[in-house]
């Protein structure tokens, strides 16, 4: 029983919230196409409007744990990764943000702006975006 618990609580603390501009981004959104954008793979939505990440630093614990849930790899790892498509020409790179709420403003202002987050956001022209039906992963 003691063990149930534990692995309850240990789960609560790592949900991340995806977030996007009104326009452009999708309502919902596919765990491997949520990966898939935060990869350069995909620059456009649905609608034409062109995908624009936002990410907190890696050097943060949030900036990590965003890193090993969508990269599979450390913050290092991630701006490596980065660096490497960027220099090729192929995706422009993510706008890279000290706080969150920083992220959340910078998303309000960019039509196709997606970011994640570890907290629901309250910003005007914000919505959550829900990865497989559920507000958090």
């Amino acid at each position: 029983m003691v063990m149930l618990c534990s692995i309850s609580l240990m789960a609560q603390d790592n949900n991340l919230v995806v977030i996007g501009n009104q326009s452009g981004t999708p309502a919902d959104i596919k765990m491997n196409e949520l990966k898939a954008v935060f990869r350069g793979e995909r620059q456009r939505w649905g609608d034409g409007t062109k995908v624009v990440i936002a990410m907190i630093k890696t050097t943060t614990p949030l900036g990590n744990e965003i890193s090993e849930k969508i990269y599979s790899m450390n913050g290092d790892g991630v701006r490596g990764f980065w660096a490497g498509i960027s220099f090729a020409g192929k995706f422009d790179p993510p706008n890279v943000f000290n706080t969150e709420s920083e992220v959340e403003t910078f998303v309000s202002q960019n039509p196709g702006a997606i970011a994640i987050l570890d907290r629901t956001t309250t910003t005007p022209d914000v919505k959550t975006i829900l990865v497989s039906g559920k507000k958090t992963f």
